[in-house]
């Protein structure tokens, strides 16, 4: 497990009532260097949600030094409907965010990006599935996230294994699962144990698999002698050298990211890589052109998505990142649309992505032109654009495979081609 530098651990009071997650609090906490442990009841928690801001942090960027609060929490499967709304009526902190899951609730969670409301408020192409969570925040610091101020980890997580077939069901034709993209999951292994029981729990499960999302981590040797039986993905965020080593503090090198790929393929997983979020640096197509043929040159994904920086404004960029290592024309590109409204995502201008993404495909067909790829949380009009690219591959607007779609499971493979169940 990484070592954690918290301002505070605070372990929920139930967790202290069970000899089994007391003992795994004990065992993550001698990972964890806090300035304050605590143990508190709902009261305490909400009182700490709301007086320590960790419901509500800014980008972590490069100056600030960023230390988290780490809550040791824990599932509450079984309260009834009038006890949840007695909690949040008391406790309102707990819930203002339900993604960061400090009430206890959720994990088994439905993703609407991709939905039809949400294609046609947002222009957006992406697929709708169930996703799994039982951790939010990253022990990371890239400076475009802020998801290293809370540490939420829900230690039940054997407890929402055994429930899966319950929530799963037939799974609606869904056969592939993320697990979890609140945080880079394998950080907290093997003390955590969620990656192995999610790991263990679909090597059994008939037409269902697991995207186990290791991030920008490269703590995979635990991984490596489980009986998956061909069930799990193994995903990789990377980037080009400059985004990973000035703009991803903490994390994995580059390099290391991609032995440890090629450590879990050598293991039997399949493997495959985003290349998320693409940050036009001064040299940006030469990084990237490398980072491209290392990937192939080391291992054999079944596909690649991409897609570049969104979510911040010029304002934000330069605030938050280094304009000095930043490519002058993107940044002139962001700067005089200053103000004007973009697109859901678009807030690097259109003419200026597409370049990027002109060359991202070229590269990638010059690398491998058997691996599919696709565009993450992209606008349908570049999909379009795109369209003969895509085409090679099978992939269209309405359907694709990429990372984490629900259909996006590999099914078996054939040397270097995979059949896509």
């Amino acid at each position: 497990m990484d070592t954690i530098d918290a301002r505070a651990l605070l372990i929920v009071e139930d967790v202290e009532r069970d000899p089994l997650l007391r003992g795994k609090a004990r065992r993550m906490a001698e990972h964890i260097r806090a300035d304050h442990v605590e143990v508190v009841d709902d009261a305490g928690l909400n009182e700490a949600a709301t007086t320590l801001r960790i419901t509500d942090g800014p980008r972590h960027g490069l100056t600030e030094d960023v230390r988290a609060v780490v809550v040791l929490n824990r599932f509450r499967f079984d309260d009834p409907p009038e006890v949840r709304e007695a909690r949040e009526g008391q406790f309102p902190a707990l819930f203002r965010n339900p993604n960061l899951k400090l009430s206890g609730y959720g994990g088994y969670d439905w993703r609407d990006s991709g939905s039809p409301e949400h294609r046609e408020r947002t222009g957006c192409v992406c697929q709708p599935a169930y996703q799994l969570h039982t951790i939010v925040g990253c022990p990371f610091r890239c400076a475009y996230c802020g998801l290293g101020r809370l540490h939420n980890i829900l230690l039940n997580v054997e407890e929402f294994v055994g429930r899966l077939d319950g929530f799963i069901g037939d799974g609606g034709g869904q056969t592939l699962y993320q697990y979890d993209n609140w945080t880079d999951t394998v950080c907290f292994e093997p003390e955590y144990g969620g990656s192995r029981a999610m790991v263990e729990y679909f090597a059994q499960k008939p037409g269902c698999y697991l995207e186990l999302y290791a991030g920008k981590s490269d703590n995979v040797g635990f991984l490596l002698d489980l009986d998956h039986r061909g069930k799990t993905v193994c995903c990789w965020s990377v980037a080009g050298e400059t985004q990973t080593t000035r703009f991803e503090r903490g994390a994995a090198s580059l390099e290391a990211r991609i032995q440890s790929a090629r450590r879990c393929q050598e293991a039997g997983y399949t493997v495959r890589f985003r290349l998320s979020p693409i940050i036009p640096v001064r040299n940006w197509r030469e990084e990237n052109r490398a980072l491209i043929r290392r990937l192939f040159e080391v291992t054999q994904p079944d596909l690649i998505t991409f897609e570049t920086l969104r979510f911040m404004n010029y304002e934000a960029v330069c605030r938050d990142l280094c304009p000095e290592l930043l490519d002058p024309e993107m940044l002139e590109a962001m700067r005089a649309v200053q103000g004007a409204p973009t697109a859901f995502g678009c807030e690097l201008p259109d003419d200026f992505r597409l370049q990027v993404y002109r060359f991202i495909i070229d590269e990638l067909e010059a690398a491998s032109p058997d691996t599919p790829y696709a565009l993450c949380r992209e606008q349908r009009a570049t999909w379009e654009l795109y369209a003969e690219d895509f085409a090679r591959h099978g992939q269209t607007p309405d359907y694709y495979v990429c990372n984490c779609g629900p259909t996006s499971a590999p099914q078996e493979k054939e040397g270097h081609h995979t059949h896509f169940a």
